[in-house]
């Protein structure tokens, strides 16, 4: 038995099957789908309300019902009737999004409502216009026949959202990446619904077989995801993968590249101005303050500062305990003071104080009393009082005058160490000055200033050098490059093995087709799978971009049409068989070409199941013709068609 494609990929990355799945469903790449068949889609009303405003008055009141699969036609006498506006309702309520609704008419709208079929549940959008923004619901049909709410909305980004979601599920479609942006800055985007969208609708200058733009290969990626190409989802994700890797190694590999550019650049502008910076050094007088004297000088006044800060330490320990000292003498000398007046007021006075003398009562001198403290001679009669009258006390007076000779002696040391190292501490101060003086002095000179500032611009100069030198850091390689690109070998196999039979089957259904409806001259068509058209026509070769726009508009149909019959046969296929068309006769040279163009269409839709296509346009008699009223809203005249 053969290996399966995740297998094979693993197989030849060197990966167990669960690591090569897990690594790819990083970069969304996943095995194939097993084909289903497509959801059908089908418009069942369209009804909408408001009031004309401006020159044009009156109340809106559309209402459309009793829709279903085949051929449908709005139409009118004259244009700017409202037709096209039925259709972008639709395609508003299908989107979430407008898409050319004019902004008059959307501001007279009040109430819309569109109601439409999946397979065979039945939904319903339904919302007001609230100052402009839809509020609203999606809703589903019960089988009781009542509607219950899947989703609300307030706004037309909530509305967007939720049709997105809705849709993208309920057809299983898949978001379609794409790497988008200029050459130096692309990034991946997705494709969601609104671009898938526009499958549905067959308007403007039809210049593409699908979407409206060429951007990012989306009409490829619309068509190979609609036709239901296997192994095309696969292949879309697997080569984005593989572009968005290889993109990030080109920007690593130009980012690398410009910085050894600017590297080179720099080094080459470095070393001139190295060169110049040495000549520079070079040039200036060889008599000049060495850095010997320069770092000398400096040491002294380093040196200088350190002693100045000892000495004023030591000054103020000193200071400090000379104060201390001197306090303690004048203590010791304050007792043997006291100690001596007590002895006196004691002994003799019995503790009196005499301020006269008792006989004559002449006043005392105060310096009698001091001395008699101090000299141990009585105040009143100078006589010396005996030292025996101080037995009792003579031991504690001589200790304290022993303490109070200490002290003073003490106080005399003190001070003369605090003297000291006050003049110490100046003749420090005065240094330092000195040195400060000396190395400004040398700082001053204008040849050592030029030389230091040219050696430290050199220093700097080819510190940049070297930094410019070192070499670059390795660019790694993505892991998951080499398996990204195995996986797009492989699905390119798988893509490619019935690719060919498909398009053949959508070639042949696309030339009868196209001649049924009305480009008779057609003689082949080629479809490839990046969404061009190659076309034989009149015996010229020629292209899908090249021919009318009435024949772009068949040959759009014809495709369009071939995918809803090749896809059921084949078992593939995404196409859910609506078809809105705007106003195809602009398109049509005679009227006769538009009768046919719907004849042909409703003989097809009548033939096939499911496929309901909505037409407006003018030509009303030739619209009815073909169709018949019961089919047509109709403006006749200048009426409008709501």
């Amino acid at each position: 038995m053969s290996k399966n494609w995740l297998e094979t990929i693993a197989d030849k990355a060197d990966l167990s099957p669960e690591q090569a799945e897990r690594r790819l469903r990083r970069w969304g790449v996943a095995a194939d789908r097993v084909a289903r068949p497509a959801r059908s889609f089908t418009i069942e009303q369209i009804a909408f309300t408001g009031e004309k405003k401006g020159k044009t008055t009156g109340a809106i009141d559309f209402a459309w019902t009793g829709l279903g699969p085949g051929v449908w036609a709005v139409t009118s006498e004259i244009n700017l009737r409202g037709k096209s506006t039925v259709l972008e309702v639709v395609l508003w309520c299908l989107r979430g999004s407008t898409k050319n609704l004019q902004d008059d008419v959307r501001g007279w709208l009040r109430h819309v409502s569109v109601q439409f079929a999946v397979d065979d549940e039945c939904y319903r959008i339904a919302f007001d216009l609230v100052d402009g923004e839809p509020n609203g619901l999606l809703e589903r049909r019960a089988p009781d026949d009542t509607f219950h709410t899947l989703q609300s909305f307030t706004s037309d980004e909530g509305f967007a959202l939720v049709m997105a979601h809705f849709m993208m599920d309920a057809l299983e479609l898949d978001v379609l990446p794409a790497l988008q942006g200029n050459e130096s800055d692309k990034g991946v985007v997705e494709h969601g619904w609104l671009a898938q969208s526009n499958v549905f609708y067959l308007g403007g200058e039809h210049n593409y077989l699908f979407a409206d733009t060429q951007m990012g290969g989306l009409p490829a990626r619309l068509l190979q995801m609609y036709v239901g190409f296997p192994w095309a989802s696969t292949k879309i994700f697997a080569t984005t993968a593989k572009k968005e890797l290889e993109q990030k190694s080109k920007n690593v590999d130009r980012a690398r590249r410009s910085s050894e550019a600017d590297a080179k650049a720099a080094r080459t502008r470095l070393e001139a101005e190295i060169k110049a910076a040495r000549k520079r050094i070079s040039d200036l007088p060889t008599e000049t303050t060495t850095a010997d004297v320069l770092k000398q000088a400096g040491e002294a006044v380093a040196s200088a500062t350190r002693k100045l800060s000892e000495l004023q330490a030591r000054a103020s320990k000193a200071q400090s305990e000379a104060a201390q000292v001197g306090e303690t003498k004048l203590q010791d000398e304050r007792i043997v003071r006291n100690l001596r007046e007590t002895i006196v007021a004691t002994q003799f006075f019995n503790g009196l104080n005499p301020e006269c003398c008792p006989r004559c009562e002449t006043k005392v001198a105060t310096a009698r009393i001091k001395a008699e403290a101090s000299e141990l001679a009585c105040s009143l009669c100078a006589e010396t009082i005996p030292e025996e009258s101080f037995e009792d006390v003579s031991e504690a007076l001589e200790m304290a005058e022993a303490r109070a000779a200490a002290s003073k002696a003490a106080a005399e040391r003190a001070k003369a160490d605090s003297n000291a190292a006050t003049i110490a501490t100046s003749a420090a101060s005065s240094n330092l000055t000195q040195a400060q003086t000396e190395l400004n002095e040398l700082l001053k000179g204008a040849d050592f200033a030029a030389r230091q500032n040219a050696e430290l611009d050199l220093a700097r100069l080819e510190g940049a050098l070297r930094e410019r030198s070192a070499p670059h850091s390795k660019v790694e390689i993505d892991p998951d490059e080499g398996l990204i690109s195995i996986a797009v070998k492989e699905t390119e196999k798988a893509y490619n093995a019935g690719r060919m039979d498909i398009l053949k089957a959508l070639n042949d259904e696309i030339l009868p087709l196209g001649q049924q409806l009305g480009i008779e001259a057609l003689e082949s068509v080629t479809l490839s799978s990046n969404a061009s058209m190659s076309i034989k026509k009149g015996g010229a070769n020629t292209s899908f971009s090249k021919v009318t726009a009435g024949e772009r508009l068949r040959l759009r149909l014809a495709t369009a049409i071939a995918l809803l019959r090749v896809g059921p046969r084949l078992g593939i296929g995404r196409h859910p068989g609506l078809l809105i068309i705007d106003s195809p006769g602009k398109e049509e040279v005679a009227k006769v070409n538009l009768e046919a163009l719907l004849a042909e269409l409703r003989k097809i839709a009548d033939e096939m199941e499911g496929l309901q296509v909505i037409v407006a346009g003018t030509n009303v008699d030739e619209i009815i013709g073909v169709l018949g009223k019961e089919r047509c809203r109709i403006a006749r005249g200048e009426n409008f068609v709501w």
